[in-house]
């Protein structure tokens, strides 16, 4: 599956959270949680998926195009709760 995102969104997420859609390769998703996430101010489903980035508890809210790619809406560090959703799976 293809990973894309809006350059726009991918600057303003680096510059607020530090974390670059482009390293989403880097990203746990195979042992990551994934779990609904709010829908976004016009609508449209979004999934939450909780996993590792580099050692450390990381978010990566998407929107899944069809069956062929993965378009990423935030890229950020975990909070205190989602940590726990993960420690408590291991």
């Amino acid at each position: 599956m293809n990973l894309v995102w809006d350059e726009h969104k991918r600057i303003a997420n680096l510059e607020k959270h530090g974390f670059d859609f482009a390293n989403l390769a880097d990203f746990g998703w195979q042992d990551a949680i994934i779990i609904p996430a709010r829908a976004g101010k016009y609508g449209g489903s979004r999934s939450k998926a909780i996993g590792y980035y580099f050692g450390d508890a990381a978010i990566v809210i998407f929107s899944i195009l069809g069956a062929e790619a993965i378009s990423a809406i935030s890229f950020r560090p975990a909070n205190k709760r989602e940590r726990k959703l993960l420690d408590e799976r291991a």
